[in-house]
Protein backbone atom coordinates (compact mmCIF):
# COMPACT_ATOMS: atom_id res chain seq x y z
CA UNK A 1 0.00 0.00 0.00
CA UNK A 2 2.91 2.51 0.98
CA UNK A 3 4.68 1.61 -2.34
CA UNK A 4 1.17 2.77 -4.11
CA UNK A 5 0.95 5.91 -2.54
CA UNK A 6 4.61 6.61 -3.31
CA UNK A 7 4.07 5.79 -7.27
CA UNK A 8 0.85 8.10 -7.24
CA UNK A 9 2.94 10.77 -5.41
CA UNK A 10 6.00 10.78 -8.13
CA UNK A 11 3.05 10.54 -11.04
CA UNK A 12 1.20 14.00 -10.25
CA UNK A 13 4.30 15.43 -9.61
CA UNK A 14 5.88 14.74 -13.29
CA UNK A 15 2.33 15.75 -14.25
CA UNK A 16 2.26 19.19 -13.27
CA UNK A 17 6.56 20.02 -13.54
CA UNK A 18 6.87 23.11 -14.91
CA UNK A 19 9.51 23.37 -17.62
CA UNK A 20 12.46 25.69 -16.29
CA UNK A 21 13.80 28.77 -18.70
CA UNK A 22 16.93 27.49 -20.20
CA UNK A 23 17.82 30.55 -21.87
CA UNK A 24 21.19 31.54 -21.66
CA UNK A 25 21.96 35.04 -20.40
CA UNK A 26 24.54 36.83 -21.60
CA UNK A 27 26.84 38.66 -19.09
CA UNK A 28 30.12 39.91 -19.59
CA UNK A 29 31.33 38.31 -16.34
CA UNK A 30 34.18 36.16 -16.78
CA UNK A 31 33.37 33.21 -14.60
CA UNK A 32 29.46 33.43 -15.23
CA UNK A 33 28.72 30.32 -17.39
CA UNK A 34 25.80 29.14 -19.34
CA UNK A 35 23.92 27.15 -16.35
CA UNK A 36 20.65 26.08 -15.48
CA UNK A 37 19.06 27.86 -12.54
CA UNK A 38 18.87 24.56 -10.63
CA UNK A 39 22.79 24.04 -11.65
CA UNK A 40 24.26 27.30 -10.47
CA UNK A 41 27.28 26.31 -8.22
CA UNK A 42 26.51 27.88 -4.69
CA UNK A 43 30.55 29.53 -4.56
CA UNK A 44 28.91 31.52 -7.05
CA UNK A 45 26.50 33.48 -5.02
CA UNK A 46 27.98 36.65 -3.04
CA UNK A 47 26.61 39.46 -0.70
CA UNK A 48 25.31 42.10 -2.86
CA UNK A 49 26.79 45.00 0.00
CA UNK A 50 29.17 43.25 1.61
CA UNK A 51 31.80 46.05 1.23
CA UNK A 52 29.57 48.34 3.00
CA UNK A 53 29.74 49.27 6.59
CA UNK A 54 26.13 50.19 8.74
CA UNK A 55 27.14 53.54 10.68
CA UNK A 56 24.26 55.21 12.81
CA UNK A 57 22.90 58.60 11.27
CA UNK A 58 24.61 62.07 12.52
CA UNK A 59 21.93 64.10 14.01
CA UNK A 60 21.08 67.42 12.32
CA UNK A 61 20.14 69.22 15.04
CA UNK A 62 22.16 70.03 18.06
CA UNK A 63 21.91 68.36 21.12
CA UNK A 64 19.83 69.84 23.98
CA UNK A 65 21.08 70.53 27.34
CA UNK A 66 18.47 68.89 30.40
CA UNK A 67 18.79 72.32 31.60
CA UNK A 68 17.71 73.94 28.43
CA UNK A 69 15.10 71.35 27.81
CA UNK A 70 13.18 71.88 30.82
CA UNK A 71 13.64 75.95 30.31
CA UNK A 72 11.67 74.54 26.78
CA UNK A 73 9.50 73.02 28.74
CA UNK A 74 8.66 75.55 31.11
CA UNK A 75 8.03 78.15 28.62
CA UNK A 76 5.08 76.30 27.65
CA UNK A 77 3.33 76.79 30.63
CA UNK A 78 1.46 79.97 30.08
CA UNK A 79 0.61 80.08 33.65
CA UNK A 80 3.73 79.34 34.77
CA UNK A 81 5.59 82.12 33.16
CA UNK A 82 3.17 84.90 34.17
CA UNK A 83 3.69 83.95 37.32
CA UNK A 84 7.28 84.44 37.15
CA UNK A 85 6.86 87.59 35.63
CA UNK A 86 4.64 88.66 38.49
CA UNK A 87 6.80 87.80 40.83
CA UNK A 88 9.87 90.13 39.14
CA UNK A 89 7.39 92.73 38.83
CA UNK A 90 6.87 92.63 43.03
CA UNK A 91 10.23 92.01 43.56
CA UNK A 92 11.62 95.05 41.48
CA UNK A 93 9.06 97.34 43.02
CA UNK A 94 10.16 95.98 46.16
CA UNK A 95 14.17 96.90 45.13
CA UNK A 96 13.11 100.36 42.87
CA UNK A 97 10.45 102.11 45.02
CA UNK A 98 12.74 102.82 48.52
CA UNK A 99 15.11 104.17 45.64
CA UNK A 100 13.10 106.61 43.64
CA UNK A 101 10.82 107.49 46.50
CA UNK A 102 11.54 110.59 48.07
CA UNK A 103 9.71 110.04 51.36
CA UNK A 104 12.58 107.27 51.93
CA UNK A 105 15.00 109.84 52.15
CA UNK A 106 13.72 112.16 54.96
CA UNK A 107 15.69 111.28 57.73
CA UNK A 108 14.02 108.76 60.88
CA UNK A 109 14.56 106.14 62.83
CA UNK A 110 11.20 104.85 62.06
CA UNK A 111 11.25 105.75 58.27
CA UNK A 112 8.76 108.33 57.53
CA UNK A 113 5.84 109.32 59.18
CA UNK A 114 3.76 112.52 59.83
CA UNK A 115 0.99 111.84 61.85
CA UNK A 116 -0.77 114.68 60.65
CA UNK A 117 -1.56 112.45 57.64
CA UNK A 118 -2.46 109.65 59.45
CA UNK A 119 -4.99 107.58 57.37
CA UNK A 120 -5.14 109.41 53.97
CA UNK A 121 -6.46 107.22 51.29
CA UNK A 122 -4.62 106.50 47.82
CA UNK A 123 -3.70 109.33 45.84
CA UNK A 124 -1.70 110.51 42.63
CA UNK A 125 -1.60 114.19 43.52
CA UNK A 126 -2.31 117.22 41.91
CA UNK A 127 -2.69 115.50 39.02
CA UNK A 128 -6.07 113.68 39.76
CA UNK A 129 -7.39 116.49 42.70
CA UNK A 130 -10.96 116.77 41.62
CA UNK A 131 -11.60 113.69 39.53
CA UNK A 132 -12.77 111.48 41.94
CA UNK A 133 -10.27 108.84 40.81
CA UNK A 134 -7.26 108.19 43.16
CA UNK A 135 -7.23 111.18 44.56
CA UNK A 136 -7.63 111.07 48.12
CA UNK A 137 -11.28 111.66 48.28
CA UNK A 138 -14.30 109.47 49.29
CA UNK A 139 -17.90 110.03 48.95
CA UNK A 140 -19.63 111.19 52.11
CA UNK A 141 -23.30 112.06 53.22
CA UNK A 142 -23.45 114.48 55.69
CA UNK A 143 -25.84 116.87 57.06
CA UNK A 144 -26.72 120.66 57.18
CA UNK A 145 -24.02 121.89 60.27
CA UNK A 146 -21.44 118.94 59.09
CA UNK A 147 -21.51 120.56 56.15
CA UNK A 148 -20.74 124.09 57.01
CA UNK A 149 -18.27 122.75 59.06
CA UNK A 150 -16.55 121.29 56.07
CA UNK A 151 -16.79 124.10 53.41
CA UNK A 152 -15.32 127.15 55.16
CA UNK A 153 -11.56 126.92 55.77
CA UNK A 154 -8.49 129.36 54.86
CA UNK A 155 -6.24 126.56 53.56
CA UNK A 156 -5.89 126.86 49.82
CA UNK A 157 -7.21 122.57 49.46
CA UNK A 158 -11.01 122.61 49.90
CA UNK A 159 -12.32 119.94 51.98
CA UNK A 160 -14.97 119.17 49.80
CA UNK A 161 -13.51 118.51 46.72
CA UNK A 162 -16.27 117.64 44.46
CA UNK A 163 -19.92 118.79 45.50
CA UNK A 164 -22.45 116.01 44.12
CA UNK A 165 -26.14 116.64 45.01
CA UNK A 166 -29.07 117.74 47.84
CA UNK A 167 -31.89 116.58 48.53
CA UNK A 168 -34.71 117.10 51.40
CA UNK A 169 -35.11 114.35 53.64
CA UNK A 170 -38.56 114.04 55.78
CA UNK A 171 -38.45 110.67 58.14
CA UNK A 172 -41.41 109.92 59.84
CA UNK A 173 -40.98 107.54 62.45
CA UNK A 174 -43.95 104.62 63.00
CA UNK A 175 -42.75 103.84 66.24
CA UNK A 176 -41.98 106.91 67.92
CA UNK A 177 -44.13 110.32 67.17
CA UNK A 178 -41.52 112.00 65.74
CA UNK A 179 -41.46 113.72 62.39
CA UNK A 180 -37.90 114.57 61.42
CA UNK A 181 -37.08 117.09 58.31
CA UNK A 182 -33.31 118.00 57.17
CA UNK A 183 -30.82 118.48 54.32
CA UNK A 184 -28.65 115.81 53.07
CA UNK A 185 -25.47 116.53 51.38
CA UNK A 186 -23.43 114.43 49.32
CA UNK A 187 -19.79 115.65 48.24
CA UNK A 188 -16.37 113.96 47.95
CA UNK A 189 -14.08 114.74 51.00
CA UNK A 190 -10.80 115.28 50.49
CA UNK A 191 -8.83 113.15 53.23
CA UNK A 192 -5.59 115.34 52.91
CA UNK A 193 -7.09 119.16 53.40
CA UNK A 194 -9.02 117.78 56.30
CA UNK A 195 -5.23 118.36 57.78
CA UNK A 196 -5.91 122.04 57.00
CA UNK A 197 -3.80 125.03 59.39
CA UNK A 198 -1.78 123.83 62.16
CA UNK A 199 -0.23 125.24 64.42
CA UNK A 200 3.51 124.51 65.18
CA UNK A 201 6.87 125.41 67.07
CA UNK A 202 9.59 127.49 65.36
CA UNK A 203 12.65 127.88 67.12
CA UNK A 204 14.09 130.88 66.17
CA UNK A 205 12.83 133.68 64.13
CA UNK A 206 15.43 132.42 61.29
CA UNK A 207 12.92 129.36 60.82
CA UNK A 208 9.65 131.97 60.45
CA UNK A 209 12.19 134.47 57.80
CA UNK A 210 13.18 131.67 56.09
CA UNK A 211 9.16 130.36 55.48
CA UNK A 212 8.57 134.27 54.40
CA UNK A 213 11.42 134.06 51.79
CA UNK A 214 10.12 131.05 50.13
CA UNK A 215 6.25 132.10 50.37
CA UNK A 216 7.42 135.11 48.00
CA UNK A 217 10.06 133.07 45.87
CA UNK A 218 7.35 130.37 45.20
CA UNK A 219 4.40 132.65 45.43
CA UNK A 220 2.49 130.73 47.85
CA UNK A 221 1.24 131.43 51.29
CA UNK A 222 2.09 129.23 54.38
CA UNK A 223 1.65 131.15 57.43
CA UNK A 224 -1.85 132.05 58.68
CA UNK A 225 -3.09 134.19 61.22
CA UNK A 226 -3.01 132.74 64.76
CA UNK A 227 -6.93 131.75 66.04
CA UNK A 228 -7.54 133.58 69.19
CA UNK A 229 -9.82 130.51 70.70
CA UNK A 230 -9.42 131.10 74.34
CA UNK A 231 -10.17 135.14 73.40
CA UNK A 232 -13.53 134.47 71.59
CA UNK A 233 -14.77 131.99 74.07
CA UNK A 234 -14.14 134.39 76.52
CA UNK A 235 -16.11 137.29 75.24
CA UNK A 236 -18.99 133.94 74.01
CA UNK A 237 -19.33 133.66 77.89
CA UNK A 238 -19.93 137.41 78.27
CA UNK A 239 -22.49 138.06 75.66
CA UNK A 240 -24.34 135.29 76.75
CA UNK A 241 -24.12 135.56 80.11
CA UNK A 242 -22.29 131.97 81.03
CA UNK A 243 -19.65 131.47 83.10
CA UNK A 244 -15.85 130.60 81.66
CA UNK A 245 -16.67 127.28 83.93
CA UNK A 246 -20.19 126.25 82.90
CA UNK A 247 -20.58 123.00 81.11
CA UNK A 248 -21.82 124.90 77.94
CA UNK A 249 -18.40 126.68 77.63
CA UNK A 250 -16.40 123.89 78.83
CA UNK A 251 -17.88 121.81 76.08
CA UNK A 252 -17.02 124.24 73.45
CA UNK A 253 -13.57 124.36 74.48
CA UNK A 254 -13.63 121.00 74.09
CA UNK A 255 -15.26 121.01 70.14
CA UNK A 256 -12.58 123.56 69.43
CA UNK A 257 -9.93 121.44 70.86
CA UNK A 258 -10.71 118.27 69.16
CA UNK A 259 -11.44 119.72 65.60
CA UNK A 260 -8.64 120.33 63.26
CA UNK A 261 -7.65 123.96 63.36
CA UNK A 262 -8.86 124.19 59.52
CA UNK A 263 -12.34 123.93 61.15
CA UNK A 264 -11.26 126.31 63.89
CA UNK A 265 -10.69 129.51 62.79
CA UNK A 266 -14.18 130.86 62.59
CA UNK A 267 -16.83 131.55 65.50
CA UNK A 268 -18.64 128.17 66.55
CA UNK A 269 -21.83 128.37 68.72
CA UNK A 270 -24.15 125.94 70.30
CA UNK A 271 -27.25 124.67 68.96
CA UNK A 272 -30.33 126.07 70.86
CA UNK A 273 -33.55 123.99 71.19
CA UNK A 274 -37.02 125.28 71.13
CA UNK A 275 -37.37 126.92 74.55
CA UNK A 276 -34.30 129.21 73.14
CA UNK A 277 -30.98 127.74 75.34
CA UNK A 278 -27.96 126.22 74.22
CA UNK A 279 -27.70 122.19 74.09
CA UNK A 280 -24.33 121.22 75.46
CA UNK A 281 -22.16 118.97 73.35
CA UNK A 282 -23.42 120.32 69.77
CA UNK A 283 -21.97 123.25 67.77
CA UNK A 284 -22.50 124.90 64.71
CA UNK A 285 -20.88 127.43 62.59
CA UNK A 286 -21.58 130.96 62.66
CA UNK A 287 -22.95 132.12 59.11
CA UNK A 288 -22.94 136.06 58.25
CA UNK A 289 -25.50 137.75 56.15
CA UNK A 290 -23.25 136.52 53.35
CA UNK A 291 -23.12 133.15 53.53
CA UNK A 292 -19.70 133.04 55.08
CA UNK A 293 -17.90 132.21 58.69
CA UNK A 294 -16.96 134.61 61.06
CA UNK A 295 -13.18 134.47 61.56
CA UNK A 296 -11.90 134.57 65.27
CA UNK A 297 -7.86 135.32 64.25
CA UNK A 298 -5.61 137.32 67.11
CA UNK A 299 -5.38 140.89 66.37
CA UNK A 300 -2.59 143.24 68.22
CA UNK A 301 -3.20 146.66 69.65
CA UNK A 302 -3.35 148.55 66.21
CA UNK A 303 -5.54 145.62 64.88
CA UNK A 304 -3.37 144.01 62.58
CA UNK A 305 -3.80 140.26 62.26
CA UNK A 306 -0.90 138.44 64.28
CA UNK A 307 1.18 135.78 62.23
CA UNK A 308 3.08 134.88 65.12
CA UNK A 309 3.69 134.42 68.89
CA UNK A 310 5.85 134.46 70.99
CA UNK A 311 5.82 131.57 73.94
CA UNK A 312 8.35 133.28 76.15
CA UNK A 313 10.89 130.36 76.07
CA UNK A 314 13.08 131.40 72.80
CA UNK A 315 9.93 129.98 70.81
CA UNK A 316 7.19 131.18 68.54
CA UNK A 317 4.13 129.06 67.43
CA UNK A 318 3.19 129.75 64.03
CA UNK A 319 0.05 129.11 62.73
CA UNK A 320 0.58 127.06 58.29
CA UNK A 321 -1.05 125.89 56.03
CA UNK A 322 0.33 122.24 56.50
CA UNK A 323 -0.20 120.89 53.14
CA UNK A 324 2.25 123.68 51.90
CA UNK A 325 4.29 123.77 54.91
CA UNK A 326 5.08 120.08 54.32
CA UNK A 327 5.58 120.89 50.63
CA UNK A 328 8.25 123.45 51.65
CA UNK A 329 9.86 121.47 54.61
CA UNK A 330 10.59 117.97 52.39
CA UNK A 331 10.75 119.45 48.73
CA UNK A 332 7.38 117.47 47.45
CA UNK A 333 3.88 117.46 48.12
CA UNK A 334 2.14 114.91 50.53
CA UNK A 335 0.46 112.29 47.91
CA UNK A 336 0.62 108.76 49.29
CA UNK A 337 -0.46 106.39 46.07
CA UNK A 338 -1.27 103.58 48.32
CA UNK A 339 -2.39 105.71 51.27
CA UNK A 340 -1.30 106.15 54.96
CA UNK A 341 -1.22 104.28 57.56
CA UNK A 342 -2.16 104.81 61.33
CA UNK A 343 0.80 106.60 62.17
CA UNK A 344 1.18 108.51 58.71
CA UNK A 345 3.18 106.31 57.33
CA UNK A 346 3.43 106.03 53.34
CA UNK A 347 1.92 102.73 52.30
CA UNK A 348 3.74 102.02 49.57
CA UNK A 349 7.30 102.62 50.63
CA UNK A 350 6.11 100.53 54.12
CA UNK A 351 5.14 97.83 51.60
CA UNK A 352 7.64 97.31 49.51
CA UNK A 353 10.16 97.75 52.33
CA UNK A 354 8.22 94.47 53.17
CA UNK A 355 7.94 92.56 50.33
CA UNK A 356 11.84 92.79 50.08
CA UNK A 357 12.28 91.94 53.73
CA UNK A 358 9.76 89.18 53.52
CA UNK A 359 11.19 87.67 50.00
CA UNK A 360 14.67 87.77 51.49
CA UNK A 361 13.60 85.83 54.78
CA UNK A 362 11.54 83.35 52.11
CA UNK A 363 14.08 82.52 49.84
CA UNK A 364 17.61 82.88 52.43
CA UNK A 365 15.33 80.34 55.06
CA UNK A 366 14.35 78.09 51.67
CA UNK A 367 17.90 77.85 50.21
CA UNK A 368 18.94 76.69 53.57
CA UNK A 369 16.12 74.03 55.28
CA UNK A 370 16.50 72.55 51.06
CA UNK A 371 20.16 72.45 51.84
CA UNK A 372 20.14 70.49 55.11
CA UNK A 373 16.85 68.47 54.46
CA UNK A 374 18.29 67.48 50.70
CA UNK A 375 21.81 66.32 52.60
CA UNK A 376 19.42 64.54 55.42
CA UNK A 377 17.02 62.86 53.04
CA UNK A 378 20.05 61.76 50.68
CA UNK A 379 22.08 60.03 53.68
CA UNK A 380 18.99 58.14 54.64
CA UNK A 381 17.31 57.63 51.62
CA UNK A 382 20.28 55.70 49.72
CA UNK A 383 21.65 54.09 52.45
CA UNK A 384 18.49 52.70 54.32
CA UNK A 385 19.01 50.53 57.15
CA UNK A 386 19.73 51.23 60.52
CA UNK A 387 20.97 54.92 59.83
CA UNK A 388 17.71 55.63 57.76
CA UNK A 389 15.95 54.06 60.98
CA UNK A 390 17.30 56.14 63.35
CA UNK A 391 17.18 59.81 61.11
CA UNK A 392 13.67 59.05 60.21
CA UNK A 393 12.93 59.02 64.28
CA UNK A 394 14.93 61.78 64.78
CA UNK A 395 12.52 63.83 62.38
CA UNK A 396 9.55 62.51 63.82
CA UNK A 397 10.73 64.00 67.17
CA UNK A 398 11.60 67.03 65.59
CA UNK A 399 8.41 67.46 63.77
CA UNK A 400 6.12 67.26 66.52
CA UNK A 401 6.76 71.15 67.95
CA UNK A 402 4.94 73.73 66.44
CA UNK A 403 6.78 76.33 64.55
CA UNK A 404 4.25 79.07 66.23
CA UNK A 405 5.42 77.49 69.78
CA UNK A 406 9.35 78.13 68.91
CA UNK A 407 8.64 81.20 67.20
CA UNK A 408 7.32 82.51 70.53
CA UNK A 409 10.00 81.08 73.08
CA UNK A 410 12.81 82.64 70.88
CA UNK A 411 11.15 86.05 70.60
CA UNK A 412 11.30 86.31 74.17
CA UNK A 413 14.10 84.48 74.90
CA UNK A 414 16.44 86.51 72.78
CA UNK A 415 14.24 89.91 73.39
CA UNK A 416 14.96 89.62 77.27
CA UNK A 417 18.89 88.70 76.35
CA UNK A 418 19.94 92.29 77.03
CA UNK A 419 23.54 91.51 75.76
CA UNK A 420 22.14 89.68 72.86
CA UNK A 421 19.91 92.79 71.82
CA UNK A 422 22.90 95.20 72.54
CA UNK A 423 25.04 93.75 70.42
CA UNK A 424 22.74 92.37 67.25
CA UNK A 425 20.17 95.20 68.14
CA UNK A 426 16.64 94.84 67.57
CA UNK A 427 16.15 94.17 63.97
CA UNK A 428 19.10 91.38 64.65
CA UNK A 429 17.12 89.83 67.19
CA UNK A 430 13.82 89.85 64.94
CA UNK A 431 15.41 87.93 62.15
CA UNK A 432 17.66 85.75 64.48
CA UNK A 433 14.38 84.39 66.27
CA UNK A 434 12.84 83.69 62.20
CA UNK A 435 15.74 81.92 61.45
CA UNK A 436 15.63 79.41 64.52
CA UNK A 437 11.76 79.25 64.55
CA UNK A 438 11.91 78.30 60.84
CA UNK A 439 14.89 76.23 60.32
CA UNK A 440 14.48 74.33 63.23
CA UNK A 441 12.08 71.84 61.70
CA UNK A 442 11.26 73.34 58.31
CA UNK A 443 14.06 70.99 56.70
CA UNK A 444 11.71 68.04 57.61
CA UNK A 445 9.43 67.96 54.32
CA UNK A 446 12.35 68.47 52.12
CA UNK A 447 14.18 65.66 54.13
CA UNK A 448 10.93 63.23 53.50
CA UNK A 449 10.80 64.40 49.91
CA UNK A 450 14.45 63.95 49.39
CA UNK A 451 14.14 60.13 51.07
CA UNK A 452 11.23 59.19 49.53
CA UNK A 453 12.61 59.76 45.92
CA UNK A 454 16.09 58.26 46.54
CA UNK A 455 14.53 55.00 47.51
CA UNK A 456 12.01 55.27 44.06
CA UNK A 457 15.38 55.48 41.70
CA UNK A 458 18.17 53.73 43.55
CA UNK A 459 16.48 50.49 42.44
CA UNK A 460 16.08 51.13 38.46
CA UNK A 461 18.33 49.65 36.17
CA UNK A 462 20.09 52.37 35.02
CA UNK A 463 21.43 52.73 38.65
CA UNK A 464 21.95 49.22 39.35
CA UNK A 465 23.75 49.08 35.59
CA UNK A 466 25.98 51.90 36.69
CA UNK A 467 26.96 50.13 39.85
CA UNK A 468 27.54 47.16 37.94
CA UNK A 469 30.10 48.77 36.33
CA UNK A 470 31.94 50.76 39.11
CA UNK A 471 30.18 53.71 39.55
CA UNK A 472 31.09 55.47 42.75
CA UNK A 473 28.37 56.70 45.33
CA UNK A 474 28.85 60.13 44.35
CA UNK A 475 28.33 59.58 40.45
CA UNK A 476 25.21 57.55 41.48
CA UNK A 477 23.80 60.39 43.55
CA UNK A 478 25.00 63.23 41.57
CA UNK A 479 24.57 61.75 37.91
CA UNK A 480 21.84 59.35 38.05
CA UNK A 481 19.58 60.31 40.82
CA UNK A 482 19.43 63.66 41.66
CA UNK A 483 18.53 64.77 38.21
CA UNK A 484 15.92 62.55 37.99
CA UNK A 485 14.38 63.44 41.17
CA UNK A 486 15.10 67.34 40.31
CA UNK A 487 11.74 68.05 39.68
CA UNK A 488 9.82 67.28 42.56
CA UNK A 489 12.82 68.91 44.51
CA UNK A 490 12.66 71.96 43.05
CA UNK A 491 9.17 72.13 43.32
CA UNK A 492 9.56 71.36 46.96
CA UNK A 493 12.05 74.59 47.61
CA UNK A 494 10.20 76.61 45.55
CA UNK A 495 6.76 75.99 47.40
CA UNK A 496 8.46 77.17 50.77
CA UNK A 497 8.90 80.38 49.49
CA UNK A 498 5.25 81.63 49.92
CA UNK A 499 5.33 78.94 52.77
CA UNK A 500 7.91 80.85 54.90
CA UNK A 501 6.29 83.96 53.82
CA UNK A 502 2.74 83.12 54.85
CA UNK A 503 4.10 81.73 57.98
CA UNK A 504 5.81 84.59 58.82
CA UNK A 505 2.44 87.05 58.15
CA UNK A 506 0.71 84.72 60.66
CA UNK A 507 3.08 85.43 63.21
CA UNK A 508 3.30 89.00 62.69
CA UNK A 509 -0.57 89.13 61.89
CA UNK A 510 -1.42 87.27 65.45
CA UNK A 511 0.97 90.00 67.49
CA UNK A 512 3.30 87.22 68.43
CA UNK A 513 6.44 88.80 66.30
CA UNK A 514 6.38 92.92 67.05
CA UNK A 515 8.13 94.87 63.94
CA UNK A 516 7.25 97.86 66.17
CA UNK A 517 11.41 98.69 67.20
CA UNK A 518 13.09 96.80 64.53
CA UNK A 519 13.60 99.26 62.28
CA UNK A 520 11.65 96.77 59.17
CA UNK A 521 8.41 96.07 58.22
CA UNK A 522 6.88 93.14 56.38
CA UNK A 523 3.90 92.04 54.30
CA UNK A 524 2.43 90.33 57.62
CA UNK A 525 3.19 93.30 59.80
CA UNK A 526 1.40 95.70 57.57
CA UNK A 527 -1.80 93.60 57.71
CA UNK A 528 -1.51 93.64 61.87
CA UNK A 529 -1.45 97.23 61.88
CA UNK A 530 -4.09 97.53 58.91
CA UNK A 531 -6.38 95.60 60.85
CA UNK A 532 -7.25 97.86 63.40
CA UNK A 533 -8.09 100.08 61.12
CA UNK A 534 -10.68 97.76 58.86
CA UNK A 535 -13.79 100.09 59.40
CA UNK A 536 -12.18 103.44 59.09
CA UNK A 537 -9.39 102.79 56.26
CA UNK A 538 -9.86 99.76 54.46
CA UNK A 539 -6.90 100.22 52.21
CA UNK A 540 -4.46 100.19 54.98
CA UNK A 541 -5.59 95.91 54.53
CA UNK A 542 -6.16 96.31 50.93
CA UNK A 543 -3.50 96.54 49.27
CA UNK A 544 -1.01 94.01 51.47
CA UNK A 545 -4.02 91.27 50.88
CA UNK A 546 -3.35 91.88 46.76
CA UNK A 547 0.62 91.49 47.35
CA UNK A 548 0.42 88.62 49.47
CA UNK A 549 -2.66 86.79 47.73
CA UNK A 550 -0.75 87.55 44.31
CA UNK A 551 2.74 85.94 45.94
CA UNK A 552 1.37 82.92 47.25
CA UNK A 553 -0.47 82.09 43.86
CA UNK A 554 2.26 83.12 41.77
CA UNK A 555 4.64 81.09 43.44
CA UNK A 556 2.97 77.72 43.39
CA UNK A 557 2.11 78.11 39.59
CA UNK A 558 5.44 78.73 39.40
CA UNK A 559 6.13 75.33 41.81
CA UNK A 560 4.08 73.30 39.43
CA UNK A 561 5.82 74.76 36.28
CA UNK A 562 9.15 73.68 37.64
CA UNK A 563 7.91 70.34 38.68
CA UNK A 564 6.38 69.72 34.98
CA UNK A 565 10.16 71.09 33.39
CA UNK A 566 12.24 69.23 35.32
CA UNK A 567 10.19 65.69 34.66
CA UNK A 568 13.16 63.64 33.37
CA UNK A 569 10.25 61.69 31.88
CA UNK A 570 8.75 64.37 29.85
CA UNK A 571 12.37 65.34 28.62
CA UNK A 572 12.28 65.27 24.67
CA UNK A 573 8.37 65.28 24.33
CA UNK A 574 6.43 67.66 22.49
CA UNK A 575 3.31 69.19 23.49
Amino acid sequence: MKKLFTNIKNFFKKLFKKEVNTEVVQSTHPVRKQYELNDIPQELFSLAHQDESIHDTKFETKPVSFIKDAMHRFAKNKASVVAAILIAIISLFAIIEPIVDPKNKVQSSLGFQDTYYSEVLPSLGDATRGSGFWDGSKKVEVRQDQYDFMRFTDAKRPIISKFIKKEHIVVDSKFVHLREEYDLYTVRQDSYAMVGCQNINAQTQEQIDAIKQYEIEKGVSILKPIVDVEGYINRFASENGLSVTSTIVNNLKLIYNNRPYNYAYYEIVPKKNDNGDFISGTAQVVIDENDNCVPIYLQDSNGDLVYQKDDGNGTYTIRVDYYEYFTYMHGFEPAYIFGATGNGQDICLKLAKGIRFSLMLGIGISLINFIIGLVYGAISGYYGGVADLIMERVTDIISTIPTIIIMTVCSIQFTNNVSLKASIGATGVLILSFLVAFVYNGWVGVASTTRMQFYRFKGQEYVLASRTLGAKDGRLIFKHILPNAAGTLVTSCVLMVPSVIFSESSLSFLGIVDFTFSGISSVGALLDEGQKYLSSAPHMVLFPAIVISILMISFNLLGNGLRDAFNTSLRGSED
